[in-house]
């Protein structure tokens, strides 16, 4: 019984082989040039809301009495 299993498997496997290798291709094509924009602006947004935040806490810190 494993023998006979094992050469069906090898068959299936001759077979495949033999078939040129196939993959989905994706439905939407994103030019490189639109996601590099989308994560430009998004680590521009990160980076002033980071700075915005930094330099209110440093504001504060010189403050007698932040609220």
């Amino acid at each position: 019984m494993g023998i006979e299993i094992n050469e069906i498997a090898d068959q299936s496997d001759r077979k495949g082989s033999s078939h040129p290798h196939t993959e989905p291709k994706p439905a939407l094509v994103t030019p490189a040039k639109v996601a590099r924009e989308v994560i430009w602006d998004w680590t521009s947004n990160k980076h002033k809301e980071h700075s915005q935040s930094k330099c209110e806490w440093q504001a504060k810190a010189f403050l007698k009495n932040p609220h």
